[in-house]
């Protein structure tokens, strides 16, 4: 079980990364912002999920 619970903090750690790398990025038109902002809403998903995850356990 705790080797689970290391992978899903990995996982975390990986998600909030690549989060607040797609937030620095500017984007040239309205479907470029539109993409940008669905990866940060479903990185936020997952991470949110992650962290219940680990708190059901």
């Amino acid at each position: 079980m705790e080797n689970l619970i290391v992978k899903l903090l990995i996982l975390h750690a990986f998600i909030a990364d690549q989060r607040n790398e797609y937030a620095k990025m500017k984007a040239e038109n309205i479907t470029e912002q539109a993409f940008v902002e669905g990866i940060i809403t479903a990185c936020e998903f997952f991470e949110e999920a992650l962290e219940h995850m680990m708190d059901y356990r």
